[in-house]
Order: structure tokens, then C-alpha cells, then sequence
């Protein structure tokens, strides 16, 4: 190809700055270069979220009309139009094999015109307008996370080959959040007597981004405290705020409120203040996710930023696929990790996604102690330079046998857009497996690992695209709010974190800051020893919310429904149906369960959406006694809370496309009835519960003895649909 951009053409468009979902016309001129577009040459414009452009309703959103200068026949599939073209094509999902050749990973869609019975000379212009509103279209519905540079990425394939090459410049717009919806607040989840600490407040939208228009005052209340000083959001806190010097006079569990001048208000995840200092601290941590230049948004500054100083978690690292990791974008990576390491404030590890293919051993997190290291890719698939191909290892058995004997790196299989393949899973690398990220909820993962005896802890992460790591939300198809890591370290360092890694001294939360403490006999979760004696299992909850259900199992077997969500009168009696599981282990995971439910012979004077994920979801009441919702799952689950009127003989009918079935609720007790749903641990569960429930517990579980080696280990679910795993303890008896 032509090095001189002009023989590509140029592209030039909208820019300024919108608000996060919001409706605008966006329009993109392209003008033709040297090489003209011939006859069956195309154009694409690329864009990485919003909606689909639509050509066929010019009142609906999303209409979109093409013009040209020259009067050219434009064509969509086999189909003739006229100035108005379109064709959204799902480029991955194309029959056309040479879409992979055309490097456009991660603009995942593009709006496409061909050009027939003409050509188009050097000068003349293409001019796409998304959202055309000249007909009554409202425009075209921007994406609904925030996006420092939002592209029109101009793909064009003058020779009708297949082959697409990106156009110099294209432009761009930038999406910023919108109206603050909620403040919160994030508070450490130990603190000493007397001994400062941070606080972060930021305000959100209602799609969980920053606000960058919000200028709340706020003003804090915390028990036996030191005050910070009442402030003024500013134009540079663009929704967050770090504040320094907050002090906690009384020992305990306790809370920090915050409040502003608006009429907002908010209270911080649990902290535990106490007398000194304890020799292992807790440390949250979000180390997955990617940017811009893989397959995220955002630049690799604004990712690590964002963990620090929105986010206010203690560690992360930077996952990108390695097929798309050059030489020079891996020097940069190991550049700002190496400057970001801040040890006892803010902690990076380098790192990046071995991708292999899932026969090949599939998605698994690479990590590094050090800071100067050899990426060994999966392969060099979206990588023009191969000059380093000789160092790609490929299945994943060659990754660990390049690795042997170093104690300086470890992996983390997960689910992604690969899963894991436990059959390559070697413990020499493997301390742990994460459970949970913004793709779904992966209990059917864990599970297997349980099955297998594997000798490994939990952790949870977000695997973020969309640059807030430790903040992210539902959208653009991930199905669940990012995860978060949590640690229990000797201090934060990298060693430190290492060391408790290794431990396993780790579990994972669904994004909350659930404090969780399991020890037995002095060990603590992820630990294994051996005793003669009966284990004493000590469990320890401060929820971030009423906690609906805490369960102990021995690797893949419930052992122990702690009773304490158990009603004991027909008054405090509510009926929890909860749907949950994945279509299957690949991509799309996701489960449709719109339908509802129906009560015979009873009214449902209550009820009370359980753990829906999505602003759109949810459910509606149609009477008295029926209910319609719409719901999705990726692995999580989604429910519903009931407070009936009803007798002996009144029924409940279950209707969704997965399952449908009728139940008494005269049946019904504290340990569920469970109908399974096919797919992947899809399941419907019908249970009663308590309705008033703590947001903290404590108690000793006493297992059944038990010969041979253990692993015991604690799923909890809190009323908001929050969950947590702990890594388990291994006991050999």
C-alpha cells in the first residue's frame, strides 16, 4: 500500500463533547483519495458501541442517510438504493472469511456502502449522517459509558477485495457522564484507632460512570471522628474526590456518611477500626481488564488512574489479549506499570492475557513480580511484526514448561470471550481461579474446579472494556458489574500481595466491599493443614447490605444452609423465587427469562425485585395475582421476593422460556425446592426467607468428621444480589 495517507482519502466529522446516552446527529464526511473507489468497493464507518444505525423507519431512532457527490449507484447486499445506504454488518458474525484480515478488532460493527455501476474519483465525498432527524428521527442513541475519544473509525477497501485499511484521522467525539444520580462513598475496610486514613467520594450516574457536571458541597458524619472539612466539587474532580486525614476515635465495626447540598446522601462500605494494627491487612484489588489498545476503551493512563483514584482499590493490573500486543505497546505497558507501583499506596503488577484458543488451554491472566519481562504470546494473530513469533508458546503446556521453576509469575484461569481449559491446569502457576467478572457469574467454573480436587482459592475481577476498572457496570453485552479481588496481606507491596496470592488468602466479591473472615485452628481461608482434632470453622460477615444466605461447602457439596434467614412465623414469611445460570461456557452466556408468575386461589399483597442487573429489567405487577418480568442472567440471578395472601390450596405458576412449573407454596420451606432449567447451572429456586435480615454474622461451623483432605470453603449472597466466595481451607483429617 501507498504510504502516503492521501492515497487513502480523509475523513472528518462531529467532535465536542455529549453526554453519556444521549440522541445527537453525527455526521461524518468522507472524502476519496488518490486511488478513487471503484466499481464493488466499499466504505465502512466503525464504532465501538451505541446503537445500530437503521435505514428503514426515518422516524425511529437511528436513522441513518449517505450522500454523495457523484452520482454513483450505492448498494446494500444485492439490494439497489439510491443517496441512502446502509448496511450494519456484525463483522465477526459475516460469512465473509476476509473480515478477519481486516484488523477492525474491537470496532465490532460497521455501517457499509458499496459502490456500483460507477466509480468515485479523488475529491468527491461520502457523507454519512447518524441519526439523520430530518424526517422526525429523535437521532442516533450514544453509548452509555463514558469514552474519552469516541471514534468514527473510516475503514476503506477501494479494489473491492476484502481488504479494509483504515483511513488517517478519523474523527472522534468525546462522551462524558451524565446528571449525578447518587454520591457514594468508599472508606478502607480496616483502619487503627487515631491513625488517618483516605476517603473517596464520587457521584454517579445513572449508568454507573462518573459525573463531570456534578458540583455538589459535601459535608461528612462519622461516630467519634475527626471531621474533614465540608468541599465544593470543581470542574477538575469530574465526579471523584480523594480525601485525606479522616480519623476513627472508637474501636468496632463502623461507617462514614457523606452528604451534599443537592439532597443526596450515602453511607461507606463497613470499616473495622481497630486498637493496632493487625498483622495481616485487607486490601481490595481489581488486576483484569484492557484499554484502547486491545480490545477496551480508554488509554492505559486513564485505566490505572481510574482503579486509583475512582475506584479507591489498593492494587490492579493490565490484561490485555496478547495476539494484539505489539513490541513497542508491550515496552509502554511495562513503562507505566512500572511508574504507577506506588508500594504502600497504590500497587501494579504487569501482566497481560495469554488468549490461546480453548483446546489450547484457553483464557488465563499472566502475571509478573517483576517489572522488566518477556511476553510469551499465544500467538501473533492481530500482530503485523512477526519478528518475534519464535517466542510465542502455544498450547499453554508450553507456556508452563518455558516457566518451570520460577517463582516470580503466576497465572489466573477465568472465563472470558475463551474459558479455561482445566485440563491444562498446572498448580506449579495456579493459586487461584477467578469466579466472576463483568462477563457473568461463573459458579459452574468454580464448581468444576471443586469437582477436579483442584488446590485453588477464589478471586473476582471486572475483565473491564470500558475504562473503570473496580466501577464497572452492565453494558455494550457484559451481563454483570464487575468483580473485585480481596487480600489478606502483611502490607501492600507487590511481595506482600504475592505472598497472600499464594496463600490463597483471597476471596471475591461481585463488586462489594463484604468483609469476610474464615479461620479454623488458627488458618485462615485458602490455608492447609492437617489435625486429628474436629475443625472449629469460624465465620465472620459484615455485609454491605441484609445478607439473604451464607452456605458452607466441602469442595463441590453443600454441607451447611445456616439457618439464620429461616422465618419462624407465617407473619415474617416471604416466598424467594430466584432464577440464575448461563446458556453455555462460551460466547453469548447470556439467559432470557422473560415471563412471570401467576397465583391460583391467592393475592400477592407484596413483592420486591431481587438482584436485576439492568435499569431496562425488571418486574411489573399486571394484578393482584400475577406478575410479568423481564429478565437476563449470565451465571447471576435474578428473583423475586412475595408476600402472599393465601390458603392450603393456593398455587403459584412459574412461566418463563427456560422453565414453567406450578408449586404450593404450602410446600415451600428454608431449604429450597430446586428446579433445574437445562443449559448451564440454569435453575430456578423457591425458598421462604425472613423479611427482616442482618447486614452482619458470625458462627462457628462444626463439620460431620471426615477422612481425608477437605476443602471447605463460603458462598454468600446479600438482598441486593450482592455475592462473595471464599477461598476454601484446605484441612486434611
Amino acid at each position: 500500500m501507498r504510504t502516503d495517507n492521501s492515497w487513502l482519502g480523509s475523513a472528518e466529522g462531529p467532535g465536542g463533547s455529549y453526554v453519556v446516552g444521549s440522541y445527537g446527529t453525527f455526521k461524518v464526511v468522507y472524502t476519496i483519495g488518490k486511488y478513487g473507489i471503484d466499481d464493488g468497493g466499499s466504505i465502512r464507518v466503525a464504532r465501538r458501541g451505541g446503537m445500530k444505525p437503521q435505514t428503514v423507519d426515518p422516524k425511529a431512532p437511528g436513522y441513518t442517510t449517505v450522500t454523495a457527490t457523484r452520482g454513483v449507484r450505492l448498494v446494500s447486499g444485492s439490494l439497489p438504493i439510491t443517496q441512502t445506504v446502509s448496511r450494519d454488518i456484525e463483522l465477526f458474525g459475516s460469512k465473509r472469511s476476509d473480515l478477519r484480515a481486516s484488523h477492525i478488532r474491537p470496532f465490532w460493527s460497521a455501517f457499509q456502502v458499496d459502490v456500483k455501476d460507477g466509480s468515485l474519483y479523488e475529491g468527491d465525498k461520502l457523507v454519512f449522517t447518524f441519526g439523520d432527524t430530518s424526517q422526525g428521527s429523535p437521532g442516533y442513541q450514544l453509548k452509555t459509558s463514558r469514552e474519552a475519544e469516541y471514534l468514527f473509525k473510516v475503514f476503506v477497501d477501494p479494489f473491492g477485495t476484502g481488504l479494509y485499511k483504515p483511513v488517517p484521522g478519523s474523527p472522534s467525539i468525546t462522551i462524558i457522564g451524565g446528571t449525578a444520580e447518587q454520591i457514594q462513598i468508599v472508606v478502607p475496610s480496616q483502619a487503627v484507632i487515631g491513625e488517618p486514613f483516605d476517603v473517596t467520594v464520587r457521584a454517579l450516574d445513572v449508568h454507573g460512570n462518573r459525573s463531570d457536571s456534578y458540583r455538589g458541597k459535601v459535608s461528612f458524619d462519622a461516630e467519634d471522628s475527626e471531621h474533614i472539612e465540608p468541599y465544593q466539587f470543581n470542574d477538575e474532580d469530574k465526579g471523584a474526590h480523594r480525601f485525606s486525614g479522616l480519623v476513627l476515635d472508637k474501636s468496632g465495626l463502623q461507617h462514614v456518611s457523606v452528604s451534599d447540598d443537592q439532597g443526596n446522601a450515602a453511607t461507606s462500605n463497613p470499616i473495622m477500626v481497630m486498637e493496632e494494627e493487625p498483622e495481616l491487612k485487607l486490601y481490595w484489588g481489581d488486576a483484569h481488564g484492557q484499554t484502547k489498545e486491545t480490545v477496551g476503551t480508554g488509554s492505559v493512563p486513564e485505566y490505572l488512574s481510574f482503579v486509583r483514584d475512582v475506584a479507591a482499590l489498593d492494587f490492579t493490573g493490565w490484561q490485555g489479549n496478547d495476539f494484539q500486543i505489539t513490541k513497542p505497546l508491550w515496552e509502554h505497558i511495562k513503562k507505566l506499570i512500572n511508574e504507577y507501583n506506588d508500594p504502600g499506596k497504590f500497587i501494579t503488577f504487569l501482566g497481560y492475557e495469554w488468549s490461546g484458543l480453548t483446546p489450547g488451554g484457553g483464557d488465563h491472566n499472566i502475571y509478573f513480580l517483576g517489572d522488566d519481562e518477556q511476553i510469551h504470546r499465544s500467538d501473533h494473530w492481530l500482530i503485523e511484526d512477526k519478528s518475534d513469533e519464535d517466542t510465542d508458546r502455544y498450547p499453554i503446556s508450553e507456556l508452563w514448561d518455558t516457566f518451570r521453576g520460577r517463582k516470580d509469575v503466576l497465572a489466573v484461569p477465568h472465563v472470558g470471550g475463551r474459558h479455561a481449559n482445566f485440563d491444562f491446569y498446572d498448580p506449579e502457576f495456579i493459586p487461584v481461579i477467578e469466579v466472576h467478572s463483568n462477563h457473568g457469574t461463573f459458579e459452574w467454573f468454580l464448581m468444576e474446579a471443586m469437582k477436579r480436587r483442584m488446590k485453588v482459592g477464589f478471586i473476582a475481577a471486572s475483565d473491564d472494556h470500558s475504562s473503570r476498572p473496580g466501577l464497572t457496570y452492565p453494558s455494550g453485552g457484559m451481563t454483570t458489574r464487575g468483580g473485585y479481588t480481596a487480600v489478606y496481606a502483611k502490607d501492600l507491596t507487590r511481595a506482600g500481595l504475592w505472598e497472600a496470592l499464594w496463600a490463597r488468602r483471597t476471596y471475591g466479591t461481585t463488586g462489594e466491599r463484604i468483609i469476610v473472615h474464615v479461620e479454623s485452628d488458627g488458618h485462615l481461608m485458602g490455608e492447609e493443614y492437617i489435625t486429628d482434632n474436629t475443625p472449629k470453622i469460624k465465620i465472620k460477615v459484615n455485609g454491605t447490605a441484609p445478607i439473604h444466605a451464607v452456605e458452607v461447602y466441602n469442595w463441590e457439596k453443600l454441607v451447611h444452609l445456616h439457618p439464620f434467614a429461616e422465618p419462624a412465623t407465617e407473619s415474617e414469611t416471604l416466598i424467594k423465587v430466584e432464577w440464575s445460570g448461563a446458556r453455555v461456557r462460551s460466547r453469548p452466556k447470556v439467559v432470557t427469562w422473560d415471563g412471570g408468575l401467576i397465583v391460583k386461589g391467592g393475592i400477592i399483597t407484596e413483592f420486591k425485585e431481587f438482584a436485576f442487573d439492568y435499569p431496562n429489567q425488571g418486574i411489573e405487577r399486571v394484578s393482584e395475582m400475577e406478575l410479568s418480568w423481564i429478565s437476563s442472567t449470565g451465571g447471576d440471578p435474578d428473583g423475586v421476593l412475595l408476600r402472599l395472601e393465601r390458603d392450603n390450596e393456593t398455587e403459584v405458576s412459574f412461566e418463563t422460556g427456560p422453565s414453567t412449573f406450578t408449586f404450593k407454596p404450602r410446600d415451600i420451606r428454608y431449604d429450597p425446592l430446586v428446579v433445574d432449567a437445562g443449559g448451564l447451572n440454569q435453575r430456578v429456586k423457591v425458598s421462604t426467607i425472613k423479611d427482616e435480615l442482618p447486614d452482619m454474622l458470625e458462627f462457628t461451623y462444626i463439620p460431620e468428621p471426615r477422612r481425608g483432605l477437605n476443602a471447605y470453603w463460603v458462598r454468600i449472597v446479600q438482598e441486593d444480589g450482592a455475592m462473595a466466595w471464599t477461598s476454601p481451607l484446605f484441612i486434611n483429617t
